[in-house]
């Protein structure tokens, strides 16, 4: 294994093969890039094919099969900006559909786990405000209470 390097960053990783393939007898080397190497990515070569196989003196004549004759790739149309835009406009009629699709199933009340995850936030948030509350009175939940009702009128404790 050898580490190829242009700057701080390992730009490829060449392992060589143990063994060789059934397709190539020679030992073969992997080369494994890093996206954040200096220069483009390049896709990896394929490896050439199997020499056509020779017949003996004893055996039927061996032809390999024709090729088919090689299509062109279809030409490569670049992305537009107004492609992109429409992809996105797309991309977001979706995603509000399936969001409006997903709150209007199950009721709105009872043990939904939606409505639990709620109750379970604003609980933890009640106790949080009330050991502040408690830190910064210096009288604990119950004198709290009292003083609370005792300020809106509603029973005089005192």
């Amino acid at each position: 294994m050898s580490i190829v390097s242009s700057s701080s960053i390992a730009a490829a990783i060449k392992i060589k093969a143990s063994s060789p393939t059934n397709y190539s007898p020679r030992p073969s080397t992997i080369v494994i890039r890093s996206s954040k190497a200096d220069g483009p990515l390049r896709r990896p070569s394929l490896s050439p094919p199997p020499p056509p196989i020779k017949p003996t003196a004893g055996s039927p004549s061996l032809t390999p099969p024709k090729p088919k004759p090689k299509e062109e790739p279809p030409v490569a149309v670049g992305v537009t900006l107004e492609y992109q835009r429409r992809m996105a406009r797309e991309m977001q009629d979706y995603f509000k559909k399936k969001k409006a699709e997903e709150s209007n199933q199950g009721p709105a009340f009872g043990f939904v786990a939606k409505n639990e995850i709620s109750n379970g936030r604003w609980a933890m948030f009640g106790f949080a405000v009330g050991l502040l509350t408690e830190y910064a009175t210096g009288s604990d939940f119950v004198q709290q209470v009292k003083i609370l009702l005792s300020n809106f009128g509603i029973v005089d404790l005192e």
